[in-house]
């Protein structure tokens, strides 16, 4: 038997090599100084005669390269001796570098790259140097070792350079490389780390840092427990902003753009966790397509957290402003918010006056009077249409559009619409339930009410009774009609026929739903037949059958066995007999199921059970949104409704 060994070749190591970024080619090198316990590293661009950079220098004075090491880390790809410590050899501080990848990221920059280093070696200090060519990535050639007296540290120059890389040469470099390493010297403040003469210093460059406290999130396969998240804002103006991720406090793995708006507002944000330490450690972290489903979600919850602290940081900027207007009599509103939906309409309008006194001369010159009858029309539009806040603002005010275009975002992500859509939609819905408890329990109408026009009416306006997100609905269908319908739903073809109940006889079903399943699989499809049965009716083996006719002549149907189907059949009563309760209460099923089968079941359900259902969740709904729903609106929605379906 042979044994092969692997080899990473050439183009492999190019391709790993590779970043169109250089500030970060450059950290990488740093971050292996700060590894090797470097208390200062300092990055020099050498120039020529005419200013251009010709050269690369990062150098340190950490434990240096001893021969062993040499050996081992340069002649390995993945098998740094980093791979299994966590926390530096003599400082204790924690690791960045993990595979020994990062010395190639030179590749992008520079056609060689040269270690010179000095290690202390059983007593004594040895120095050696190390060379990698650009074009042979494969081979490292390493010099012999000599006694030296000199401090131990190593020197990493990368020359000459593939392109001008002039980008490196000034205050925009420097600010993105700070925003690297701020937080590590943050974590270690006895580190120095210099770039091209200018040392990374939180105390100048840094106007607020604020720590987001964090709850586990759920993930689609685990549960994040660690997650620490630090925003910084800066004092000047940096290149894009960016979310830095790190296995521990201080350190960058990898980085992703925000995406979060934050008008007036320079900043960066910095997640650490276990989970970005095994990403990075799998290569995946830098990337911009990276869709791990866990990871997603994870970033998504980032960028909440991000948006719901710059709106609070936006809200706070426009305090003092709403002060002086409160003093002078121009704010209008009084007192205290009465409740959540106002909470947030008074701080879209705040944010929203900052705006207009930030970029109106006019206004901020004009009287109180003037102040407040503008701001009276601002706080009418914000109150009863949002979303055009916008463009009453450009009209208005003439905001730059830039502004808008950040306003416009941030109003989108404060959901004030969406949450007054929400408190009419809630509204709406407590009164149908309210509506639907009358017509079943009422004495006076229970004996009255009927499925036809009354029941069915109800519900077919309203299908959240048994869930939501139905993209069809189809009341009072026949079989042949919910075939034809599943047909077009799933985009099968072939021959259509009448579909008849066992007996012959043609089935009319009271509702017919449809949905998409909610999840990364579109393709999935959930149907839903309901018959409804009148409040004074008590059902038994007749109206039970009649549902399982309707389902053995479903289930003879070819769309029927569709993979990509679950069929629910609802009968829906007030009271059952001792027959239909003896086949719900089956032993090692759920409680109302009379029949289940692959893709289908069968379920009795009382308009108890219904309502109970609905209610729980939209009192769910409530208690997330907090929003409250007048009794007097509700009574005017039940009034108007109850005209509609209810004939006395």
């Amino acid at each position: 038997m042979t044994i092969l060994s692997l080899q990473a070749k050439q183009d492999f190591l190019e391709k790993d090599a590779s970043t169109r970024d250089p500030i970060k080619a450059i950290a990488e090198f740093v971050w292996n100084a700060l590894d090797a316990d470097a208390t200062e590293v300092r990055v020099t661009l050498d120039k020529n005669g005419l200013g251009g950079i010709t050269a690369i220098k990062i150098e340190d004075n950490g434990h240096g390269i001893s021969p062993e090491r040499a050996d081992h880390d340069f002649g390995n790809l993945g098998a740094s001796h980093k791979r299994t410590e966590s926390r530096t050899q003599s400082l204790e501080r924690a690791v960045h570098g993990k595979e020994g990848r990062g010395r190639l990221k030179f590749f992008s920059l520079a056609r060689r790259a040269k270690w010179t280093s000095v290690a202390a070696v059983d007593g004594r200090r040895v120095a050696l140097s190390l060379t990698i060519q650009a074009n042979n990535l494969e081979k490292c050639d390493r010099s012999d070792t000599s006694e030296t007296d000199a401090p131990t540290g190593t020197a990493v120059e990368l020359a000459p350079l593939k392109d001008t890389l002039d980008v490196l040469d000034g205050t925009d470099a420097f600010r993105q490389f700070s925003t690297i390493f701020a937080p590590y010297i943050l974590q270690y403040p006895g580190v120095r780390i210099i770039y091209n003469t200018f040392e990374v210093d939180p105390r100048i460059t840094i106007h607020r840092t604020h720590d987001i406290p964090q709850s586990p999130i759920v993930c689609p396969s685990r549960t994040i427990n660690d997650l620490r998240l630090k925003v910084i804002e800066w004092n000047a103006p940096t290149e894009g902003r960016q979310i830095f991720f790190g296995g521990d406090n201080g350190i960058v793995l990898g980085s992703q753009a925000a995406y979060v708006t934050a008008p007036n507002f320079t900043y960066s944000a910095y997640a650490y966790s276990a989970f970005f330490r095994e990403l990075a450690d799998a290569n995946l972290l830098d990337l911009e397509g990276i869709n791990d489903p866990d990871f997603l979600h994870v970033l998504e919850h980032i960028r909440g957290s991000l948006k719901d602290y710059f709106r609070k940081r936006q809200a706070d900027v426009a305090k003092g402003l709403i002060q002086e207007l409160k003093d002078e009599g121009a704010y209008p509103y009084e007192g205290e918010p009465g409740d959540e939906i106002e909470a947030r309409e008074r701080q879209v309008f705040d944010i929203a006056t900052y705006a207009v006194s930030s970029h109106s001369r006019e206004f901020a010159r004009a009287d109180s009077s003037l102040k407040l009858m503008t701001l009276t029309f601002l706080k009418e539009a914000v109150k009863h249409n949002p979303d055009a806040i916008s463009r009453i603002l450009r009209a208005v005010v003439n905001l730059p559009k830039t502004q808008q275009n950040e306003f416009s975002e941030l109003l989108e992500r404060t959901e004030l619409g969406n949450i007054i859509s929400s408190s009419s939609l809630i509204a709406d819905r407590v009164a149908v339930l309210q509506v639907l408890r009358t017509m079943v329990f009422e004495p006076k109408y229970r004996q009255t009410v009927k499925e036809r026009g009354q029941l069915d009416a109800l519900v077919r306006d309203n299908t959240w009774l048994f869930g939501e997100q139905f993209h069809f609905t189809m009341p009072e269908v026949g079989l042949t009609k919910v075939m034809e319908r599943v047909a077009e739903d799933l985009g099968t073809k072939g021959k259509r026929h009448k579909v008849t109940k066992p007996d012959g006889k043609r089935g009319r079903a009271d509702q017919f739903l449809g949905r998409v399943v909610p999840g990364p699989i579109q393709s999935k499809r959930e149907y839903l037949i309901i018959e409804l049965k009148r409040p004074s009716l008590k059902i038994g083996r007749k109206e039970l059958d009649q549902v399982e006719d309707y389902m053995n002549a479903i289930r003879q149907q070819p769309d029927f066995s569709h993979t990509d189907t679950t069929w629910h059949f609802f009968l829906i009563t007030s009271e059952y007999d001792d027959s239909v309760e003896a086949r719900i209460s089956q032993s090692g099923r759920a409680r109302g199921i009379a029949q289940e089968g692959d893709g289908y079941t069968l379920w009795v359900k009382t308009w108890a059970e219904v309502l109970r259902e609905s209610d729980a969740r939209h009192q769910f709904i409530q208690d997330k949104l907090k929003i409250e729903v007048s009794d007097a609106d509700i009574e005017a929605r039940i009034n108007e409704l109850t005209k509609a379906v209810i004939k006395a």
